[in-house]
């Protein structure tokens, strides 16, 4: 099986001189897609930035379909699909840091989270709840740490204690239990 960018035509350095664009077919586009309906994972942030790169060959039909389609309790990937139907359509984007949140270095996610919080900025609220399940300890400690100062809002408040049941790291799990001992 060949993937996006198999072609090698890089530099020393790494950085991709051509991506076969024309190489991406309505089977590649779709299996991105897809990927973005599951749970936050590594695939999910690879599809969200490829998905990015290659907005204009994204059919707006195909987008609208999966808006349509999805539940209307998952707000958060009918944004996130909605997200890109306005970058497709180059429409004023209202959230203009997704695309380093949910990008594939776990580096620029926790950073711009970490912006985030500076400038506290609660619009991304909504896109930080599902980086509870973040695969990477940096990014949902991150996420803890600024959630914690909303943990008064009903909802950070359930998301955070119910990520007790789940988290794997000790530490985060000892500091995440702390934050609801105050």
């Amino acid at each position: 099986m060949n993937y996006l960018g198999d072609n090698n035509n890089y530099d020393d350095d790494g950085y991709w001189d051509i991506i076969e664009v024309s190489k991406v077919d309505d089977k590649i586009i779709k299996s991105l897609l897809n990927h973005l309906k599951d749970n936050i994972s590594e695939n999910f942030f690879i599809s969200f930035e490829s998905l990015l790169k290659i907005a204009r060959r994204i059919p707006e039909l195909e987008i609208n379909n999966i808006i349509n389609e999805l539940d209307e309790s998952d707000l958060f990937k009918r944004d996130i699909f909605k997200f890109i139907l306005s970058y497709i359509k180059e429409e004023k984007i209202e959230y203009h840091l997704l695309p380093q949140l949910f990008n594939p270095d776990f580096i620029i996610r926790a950073n711009i989270i970490m912006k985030i919080k500076e400038y506290d900025d609660k619009k991304y609220i909504k896109f930080l709840i599902p980086l509870l399940d973040d695969p990477d300890d940096s990014v949902r400690w991150s996420v803890i740490n600024y959630l914690s100062m909303h943990k008064d809002d009903e909802i950070i408040y359930k998301n955070l204690k119910n990520h007790m049941n789940y988290e794997l790291n000790p530490i985060i799990l000892e500091n995440l239990i702390s934050l609801f001992e105050e």
